[in-house]
Parts: structure tokens; C-alpha cells; sequence
């Protein structure tokens, strides 16, 4: 019975490719567990919120951090919701820049700010590690006071200089890139033991967390005290704040990049999708909610006593003795090891089936797939050049990593926002339902709430995050991403619009394909 359903997958997953008009070029080796693990493991919230922490500590405190955490998973599962049914439609690895019902300008710009997100993402990945092993640096080398005896002190404490930091990210990237390099079922078995990782992970840490710490926050701390280190109001602040929230979930739509790698695609890919973003929705707040509760006397205190760079690092040694916080420091950085790797994978797809389409300029080269393991070899490289730009940002701004998670977040929210307005309005009656699918009318009101916010909160990530706003602590994300789209614009005038018609077919006939699959 199981060998019959895979044959129908098989052949179902087959015809849809058919259909839009691609031949099978990657290796189809991915379950449907595993679609799920890469998306787990490339959002990885326990990763997320602890290189983001020290912004969100900064921006609005704990009421900012963890009520922008149950409004912004409310919208983010709409968001999920309407990804998943344009997945169902669009099996494939470029899955949400293809839902463009012919307006070809529509999906090239949609498929240039998903790679810059997705890019992005792997830098600030890679830039986390490098900081949490910092940290790791600062906690093993303190003296034998106590940590309640170093926050009074407030000496800031120094590890690894930014240069020796950005070597770092560099090389992870490098390892990572090299990871991709195995064959798409031989990094999945992988992923599958870093989303178990992950899940234990988490429990471990909450579990030590809240057994060993002296003094715990109340819940009015948690749920109603502020901190506000930006110069600005607080109302602004709580706009600029869900960056935290937003960076946190980026990247739930992975498993639609592994559609032509997934079996099942139509169905695996979607509830993969929605499937981590109801965990990671989860689990991030339990997380989150625990690292806050450890803070004492106040996050005001903490913040400003603060001696290690990162202050997630820092709650574990104030609850735990330092032996423990370092060995809790060091499974988190197993686990940022594991989500950049995935987030890596996830980026060559994307890269790929824009190449593939001839949205970059050099895509016959970037296209190359190396036949003995079915990857993305040359594109794989090309994301490795781009995402170590990215890491070289932090040697000219103190503020560089902060902008990064900003690109991140707009990147991908635009290349969200662009699909589900399109289903909404201009495809709205020729949109075809796929196997996963919200009706005919819950299609609609989802897509409308999602765009909404999409819409808005992309505008908030260009915002300054410190007054007076200066050269070195500007909002660079809005110099990164009018540069990326300017080179996109000016490569679709001067060249992409006379030839430029959406994803291209790679067989000759898809309608003769699908007839003679048929019979």
C-alpha cells in the first residue's frame, strides 16, 4: 500500500511539473518529514530569538518583545496560509515568484527580493554564530565573580575583535556551501536530526532556565514593562520593534523552495510550511517567555550592567553556574551550525530557479547542476560570494548586523506580499486551487488581512532605530535594498523586458508531456 501511494506521489508530482512546463533536472529525495525538518530547521527559532535578542531588549522591552510575538505569529500563520495554497498551485523551487498570472515584471522583481532576503538570511545566520561563539569566548574567560557581582561592576567585557568575527562568518559560510554540496536526501537525514536537535534543544534550556535561576521576573514584568534605548517615542518604538518577531519566523516558506526535491510536493510542501510555523510559533514563545523570566531585577538593569555582547549568553550565566551556561552555549551553537546550512540550501533553490528563468545576468552559468549529486553547484558558489558581502558590511557600521535583519525581513516580505496580492486581485478568478486550499472565498479574506500587514510592517523595517539618527547608526537596509532594486530595475530596462516572460518551460510541449505521462 505505501510503495502504491509513492508511485501515485511520483506521478502526480511528475505531471505538475509537466504541466508548468519544467523537466525533472533536481534529485526528488525529499519526504514529506523532511520538507518539514529544513523549514524547522531554517527558521529555527531558538537561533533567531538569541542573535536578535539584543535588539528587541533595546526596542521596547519585554511588553514589546512578547506581545509582538503573539500578534505577529497571528498574522504570520494568515500569511502561512495563503503561501501554502499558492505552494499547492506552484510546486516548484521558485514556488511563490511563480504565481504571477503573466505580469512578468510582477514575478522578476518578486524573485530578486526573495534571494536578497533569503541571502541575507544566511548572513545573519553566519554573523550570529560568530557572535554567539564570541560570547562563548567572553563567558569562558571570566574572572570568578559571580555574575550577579559583574552586572553591579557593569564592565562590558571584550572577546574576539569584529575583524577575527567576520573571518568567522566567512568560514561557516564556506563549511556550509561545502555541505550543499551533498546530494539533497543526504543533507535531509541531516536536518532531520537537527529539527530533533533543535526541539530537545529548547526543552533542555527552558527546563535548566527556570530549575536553576535565583530570582524570577513577574508576569506584569513580563507582559507590561518597557525599556526604550532608541532616543525615540514609545509608540514608534513599538513599531520598529516587531523586527524582532519578523526576523524570528523569516524563512517559513523553505519548504517551497524543495518542491522539486519533495515527494508529494502539492501536499508535503504546504503543510510543511504551515506545520512549522504552528511550532515555531510554539516553541519560540516558550523559549522567549523563559529568557525573560530569568531577568532580574529589571531589563532595564540588565541591559544597561550588561558585560557580554550578547545578552541571551548572558541569561543563561545569570541563571545557571558558568560551566552549565557554557555548555548551553555551545548546543546553541550546534543548532545556528545546523540553521545556516539549511538556510544555505534553501537560498540555492530559490537561486536556481531564477537562473533557470534567466532573471540574473550570467544565469546559463549559474544554472549549472552537477549531475553526479543533482545540486546547484554554480549557484551554490554564487551565494557564497554574495552572502560574505553581506558579512564585510560589519567592518564599515557597528549597526551593519541590525540592517541585515532588516534586509532579511523586507526581502522576504516582499516577495510574499507580491504573490498574494496578485491572487487576491489581478488572478483572482484564474487562479487554479491546488491540492491544499483555502475555498473560495478563504483564499480572499487571508490574502487581504496578510497583505495588509505585510504591506505595512515592511515600511517599518526602514525606519532609524537610534536618535539622532548619524552616519554610523543609520538604517542601512534602505541603502541595500534601493541598491538591489535599482540593479534589478536597470537590468529589466535595458535588457530583461524584451525577453523576460516568466518561468520558462525546459520541455518542448508540456501538453504532449502530459498526454503521453497520461497514457
Amino acid at each position: 500500500m505505501l510503495a502504491n501511494d509513492e508511485e501515485n506521489d511520483a506521478d502526480s508530482d511528475i505531471l505538475s511539473m509537466r504541466e508548468m512546463g519544467y523537466k525533472q533536472e533536481l534529485y526528488r529525495g525529499v519526504s514529506a518529514l523532511m520538507s518539514f525538518s529544513f523549514c524547522f530547521t531554517a527558521v529555527s527559532v531558538l537561533t533567531s530569538i538569541s542573535i536578535s535578542f539584543n535588539y528587541g531588549l533595546n526596542v521596547g522591552g519585554s511588553a514589546v518583545m512578547i506581545w509582538g510575538w503573539i500578534i505577529g505569529f497571528f498574522f504570520t500563520v494568515l500569511i502561512c496560509l495563503s503561501l501554502a495554497e499558492i505552494c499547492s498551485t506552484y510546486p516548484s523551487a521558485g514556488s511563490v515568484y511563480h504565481c504571477r498570472f503573466d505580469l512578468y515584471l510582477a514575478s522578476f522583481m518578486c524573485g530578486w527580493f526573495n534571494f536578497l532576503g533569503n541571502a541575507a538570511g544566511d548572513a545573519a545566520f553566519s554573523s550570529g554564530f560568530a557572535s554567539i561563539l564570541n560570547a562563548a569566548v567572553i563567558l569562558n574567560g571570566e574572572t570568578n565573580s559571580t555574575t550577579d557581582q559583574l552586572l553591579d561592576k557593569g564592565e562590558h567585557r571584550t572577546g574576539l575583535s569584529i575583524n577575527i568575527q567576520v573571518a568567522i562568518g566567512i568560514g561557516m559560510l564556506a563549511i556550509w556551501a561545502l555541505q550543499n554540496a551533498l546530494r539533497i536526501d543526504q543533507q535531509g537525514w541531516l536536518n532531520n536530526i537537527a529539527a530533533v536537535l533543535q526541539v530537545s534543544s529548547v526543552i533542555t534550556i527552558i527546563i535548566t532556565i527556570l530549575a536553576m535561576a535565583k530570582n524570577h521576573a513577574s508576569l506584569h514584568d513580563i507582559f507590561f514593562t518597557t525599556y526604550n534605548s532608541t532616543g525615540f517615542s514609545f509608540g514608534y518604538v513599538c513599531c520598529i520593534g516587531i523586527l524582532f518577531t519578523l526576523f524570528s519566523f523569516s524563512g517559513y516558506e523553505a519548504s517551497a523552495h524543495l518542491s522539486e526535491e519533495t515527494r508529494g510536493a502539492a501536499k508535503a510542501a504546504p503543510l510543511g510550511i504551515i506545520g512549522t510555523t504552528i511550532c515555531a510559533g510554539i516553541i519560540g514563545f516558550i523559549y522567549l517567555f523563559t529568557l525573560l523570566f530569568a531577568i532580574t531585577p529589571s531589563v532595564k538593569y540588565f541591559v544597561e550592567h550588561s558585560y557580554n555582547e550578547n545578552l541571551a549568553v548572558q541569561v543563561y550565566e545569570l541563571s545557571v553556574p558558568k560551566l552549565g551556561a557554557l555548555a548551553l552555549t555551545v548546543l546553541l551553537l550546534i543548532n545556528i551550525y545546523f540553521a545556516g546550512a539549511s538556510s544555505i540550501t534553501v537560498t540555492s533553490r530559490i537561486g536556481f530557479a531564477m537562473a533557470r528563468d534567466g532573471v540574473f545576468p550570467g544565469s546559463h552559468y549559474l544554472r549549472w547542476i552537477y549531475q553526479r549529486t543533482l545540486t546547484p553547484l554554480a549557484n551554490i558558489l554564487f551565494i557564497f560570494i554574495i552572502d560574505s558581502l553581506f558579512i564585510l558590511l560589519q567592518l564599515a557600521s557597528p549597526k551593519a548586523f541590525t540592517a541585515i535583519l532588516s534586509i532579511t525581513t523586507i526581502g522576504l516580505q516582499v516577495s510574499y506580499l507580491i504573490p498574494i496580492v496578485l491572487r487576491i486581485t489581478y488572478g483572482r478568478r484564474t487562479f487554479k486551487l491546488g491540492q491544499f486550499n483555502l475555498g473560495r472565498y478563504g483564499g480572499i479574506v487571508t490574502g487581504t488581512l496578510s497583505s495588509i500587514w505585510l504591506f505595512v510592517t515592511s515600511i517599518f523595517m526602514f525606519f532609524p532605530t537610534n536618535y539622532p539618527v548619524t552616519v554610523d547608526n543609520m538604517n542601512w537596509a534602505i541603502v541595500v535594498v534601493a541598491g538591489v532594486t535599482l540593479i534589478a530595475a536597470v537590468y529589466w530596462l535595458l535588457s530583461a523586458r524584451y525577453w523576460f516572460i516568466g518561468p520558462k518551460r525546459t520541455v518542448d510541449d508540456p501538453q504532449q508531456e502530459l498526454n503521453s505521462l497520461v497514457k
